[in-house]
């Protein structure tokens, strides 16, 4: 006997009886087996308040969703939700799981080409047929019998509330005689009350297969691995709102998906009311670091595998709330200098046009010194005309794109070209790429240079190892 011991979560409050006769069998197989298992589950109750059908099936989902999430934080290997009527959506159900759901009729293919028998209508022949193997059919179910199946599955007076009494036998038992007297060769419960009860069939000799038994059976011999986890990105918002919206944007973008569920996986953390960065480095406001590893800790505890921001000036206070987090901050300032690095390598000649607060914190010098790429900034005329371009009247954050806010940002565009034969230059702000467009050959002063967004070249970095992780996971 294994030293390891299987932990199997059964969802008890889906199907109470089903998960009790699921529970049993687990303990039967694994005595039998000599595997050394620990059955756990869940109690939640189903909702009673429905009034439609469309509503209590959306009920039985969500309970059955909210059980194997307390399941998989409990630590279980696997999951069983003894409900025929969860299986059809298992598939989606397991998107949003780690841990492996078992699948109640995944034996029925083992078993070669059937013509089956379906017992009760809680999901259909096609579905189970669906499961079945290939040349696999279904025998008809006469109307007398389905009219037992509707009596046995009644809410009220059927299997679920008044068990297996004498008459409720003699109609299921008739029911599938009637089946295997119309050519079924197995018998296949497509109601959990009637899997519940496979022994009374198997009793009268009746070849059904019993589902419950099956996947216990499967569960405790052939455990399933552990899924790998979805890639998940925090996004620290608000810094400023639009800027939120232009990174999420261009991770959109930046994504070769043909379909919305191609996309990545994204949490967006919104705090406007931070501090305002550029003000704190220039000591002349708040601190924004409280409201940074706030949002950073928010995003953590909602499973996110990375933080990103889409303040360029708010980098200058990450390193330090990034050592109080578990997971790691995907650094704009490096994206965009590792893009320029991998384009022009030693050649490189890089301006950087930024808030006074960036290039006074030397977030984009210091990592562009540690990577051996010279870079320079304006002059100080320069630098405040680049500092109205974001901040002034008709700056970018009062919201204008042209005019006086172009003329002042080109100002020091020309300065860094003229003046230290830059090739490239850095768009260090998230609003200067409103006002010009990142390029591999943007005109100026007679030459063609290079112009880098920093949040683009986050964007794509972002795509690229969420992409990558998600692979590697098998998602």
């Amino acid at each position: 006997m294994s030293d390891k011991v299987l932990r199997i979560g059964v969802t008890a409050g889906v199907n109470p009886t089903a998960a009790a006769v699921m529970k049993a069998e687990l303990l039967g197989v694994a005595a039998r087996a000599g595997v050394r298992i620990e059955v756990l589950s869940t109690d939640e109750e189903l909702r009673q308040d429905a009034t439609d059908k469309k509503t209590m099936e959306a009920d039985r989902r969500i309970a059955a969703l909210r059980q194997t999430w307390a399941l998989q934080a409990m630590g279980c290997d696997e999951v069983i939700v003894p409900d025929v009527r969860i299986d059809p959506v298992r598939r989606e159900l397991q998107a949003e799981l780690e841990v492996p759901v078992v699948s109640i009729y995944d034996g029925l293919a083992a078993l070669g080409p059937r013509r089956i028998g379906v017992l009760g209508y809680a999901v259909s022949a096609d579905f189970v047929l669906s499961r079945a193997a290939e040349g696999s059919s279904v025998v008809p179910t006469p109307e007398a019998v389905m009219e037992s199946f509707r009596q046995l599955q009644n809410a009220e007076t059927g299997l679920r509330r008044q068990g297996m009494t004498d008459e409720h036998r003699e109609r299921f038992v008739a029911a599938a005689l009637a089946l295997v007297t119309a050519g079924a060769d197995l018998l296949v419960p497509a109601c959990t009350q009637m899997a519940r009860f496979a022994n009374v069939l198997k009793e009268e000799g009746l070849p059904v297969l019993d589902i419950l038994a099956d996947t216990a059976l499967r569960a405790v011999t052939k455990p399933l691995a552990r899924l790998g986890k979805p890639f998940k990105v925090g996004l620290i918002g608000g810094l400023g709102p639009a800027a939120t919206v232009d990174l999420y944007d261009k991770i959109v973008k930046a994504t070769p998906a043909k379909t919305d569920q191609e996309h990545i996986k994204l949490v967006v953390e919104q705090n406007p009311q931070t501090p305002d960065r550029t003000a704190c480095l220039l000591g002349q406001g708040d601190d924004p670091t409280f409201a940074l590893y706030g949002m950073a800790m928010k995003l953590e505890a909602d499973g996110c595998d990375a933080v990103i921001v889409p303040c360029n000036t708010a980098h200058a206070f990450m390193p330090f709330v990034e050592r109080h987090l578990s997971i790691p901050c995907i650094n704009m300032q490096k994206a965009a200098l590792e893009e320029i690095q991998a384009k022009l390598g030693k050649d490189a000649r890089i301006g950087l046009l930024a808030t006074r607060g960036t290039v006074q914190s030397r977030i984009y010098a210091e990592k562009a010194e540690a990577m051996g790429l010279p870079m320079f900034v304006p002059d100080e005329e320069r630098q405040d005309r680049v500092m109205a371009a974001i901040y002034g009247p008709e700056g970018a954050k009062a919201g204008f794109t042209d005019g006086v806010c172009r003329d002042d940002l080109m100002s020091g565009v020309e300065y860094l070209v003229r003046t230290y034969d830059c090739n490239c230059l850095i768009l260090g702000c998230t609003e200067l790429p409103l006002i010009l467009d990142e390029s591999d050959a943007f005109p100026v002063a007679g030459k063609s240079v290079m112009m880098i967004d920093p949040t683009a070249a986050l964007a794509r970095k972002v795509v690229k190892i969420a992409l990558e992780k998600n692979k590697a996971a098998g998602r």
